[in-house]
């Protein structure tokens, strides 16, 4: 475990600050990122308690026609030493309100593009549902105040539940907890009206069903998960709220606990609970001063727990409070965030009673990028 604890100090996380043209005169569009990172682990032995490292390297491409655009983006890690695709998709645009897209690219479910505003994202991220990337086919079809969406997924991004070093998390082949995704679908509908002048509230529905092949028994489970949603801005406030209910139903080997799966992202495999409950609320504040040199400084308090079900059930939540902000080509992430049971913040897995680390700890995490 010790081993583990301080390459998790730079999960990757937010990719919220989007990128500019490299070269006007390139026929289409470079962006990405170089970042470095310090973080303050108060459940860390002493001389890893504190670092100060270089964090990652991206590199993003865009383009389009008439009727067709892309885009792909690949990261490089450095303290965790992978490197890895996050998205490559092609977009046909069948007109105005109908899109059709093929490839690595990201499953619709819940807050969409992301149900978090601070660098380490919410607990739905660990158990693959914010941020996910698949390979697959997504149809998207707006209509009046609807946006629609539907998709199917053949399998993961690397088809190979054994490779860890993915951006997305997966279920997870971790050498005794031994599942694949084998073929997902997934519908979501959102509705935007203005019921209070000057906001905007999003609310939809998201439902995610999935065949789950156990490579010991090579026989097919599955999973179902649903989730309600909610997005509400009022001039520089912002209010997120999130409720989703999944379930694994695996076909495990005899004798082997069903109640717990594993599941693996930049390079290490972990426990969650099959069967359980996530809830996330968000408050974001737009500081609406004007400061000579910084530009889009957010601040925000982001709370978010899983609640395993059954007897091996354990809440895992984490709560972030924190700040960001833009100075040119710089943006900062500064976040303050409790975990509780939860993996990355020194827990040993996610929902799960696993008698490791479950009292609260601390991370004081610094990420400064520049972007372009």
């Amino acid at each position: 475990m010790n081993k583990l604890l301080p390459a998790l100090s730079i999960l990757p996380l937010c990719a919220c600050y989007s990128g500019v043209p490299l070269a006007d005169e390139l026929p289409f569009t470079l962006t990405g990122h170089a970042r470095v990172n310090y973080g303050h682990q108060d459940w860390q032995r002493p001389e890893f308690r504190d670092g100060f490292e270089f964090e990652s390297f991206k590199l993003g491409v865009s383009g389009k026609s008439e009727q067709f655009s892309y885009k792909a983006e690949y990261r490089w890690y450095e303290n965790v030493d992978f490197n890895t695709v996050r998205f490559a998709e092609l977009t046909y645009h069948h007109d105005e309100r109908t899109q059709i897209t093929a490839g690595i690219t990201q499953t619709p479910f819940g807050l969409q593009p992301f149900g978090s505003n601070n660098f380490w994202f919410s607990v739905n991220y660990y158990l693959g549902f914010e941020d996910d990337y698949d390979a697959g086919i997504k149809i998207n079809h707006d209509w009046g105040n609807w946006d629609f969406q539907a998709a199917y997924y053949m399998n993961d991004e690397y088809n190979d539940a054994a490779k860890f070093s993915r951006y997305s998390f997966d279920v997870a082949d971790d050498g005794e907890y031994r599942n694949k995704e084998d073929g997902q679908y997934n519908l979501r509908a959102n509705y935007s009206a203005r019921f209070i002048r000057g906001a905007t509230t999003d609310m939809g529905i998201s439902y995610q069903y999935g065949n789950i092949l156990n490579l010991d028994t090579l026989d097919d489970g599955d999973m179902n998960a649903y989730a309600v949603h909610l997005r509400h801005t009022q001039g520089d406030i912002k209010v997120e709220l999130q409720y989703i209910d999944y379930e694994y139903n695996l076909a495990a080997p005899e004798g082997q606990a069903k109640d717990r799966m594993a599941l693996s992202a930049f390079t290490f495999p972990f426990l969650a609970a099959t069967d359980g409950r996530t809830y996330s609320a968000n408050l974001v504040y737009s500081v609406p001063y004007e400061f000579d040199h910084i530009e889009s400084l957010t601040c925000y308090s982001e709370f978010s727990t899983a609640k395993g079900q059954g007897a091996s059930g354990k809440n895992s939540s984490q709560w972030i409070n924190g700040c960001s902000f833009g100075w040119d080509k710089l943006f900062v992430y500064v976040d303050s965030i409790q975990g509780k049971n939860m993996w990355f913040s020194g827990g040993p897995g996610v929902g799960l009673d696993l008698d490791g680390r479950q009292g609260t700890t601390h991370r004081l995490n610094i990420n400064l990028g520049i972007y372009f």
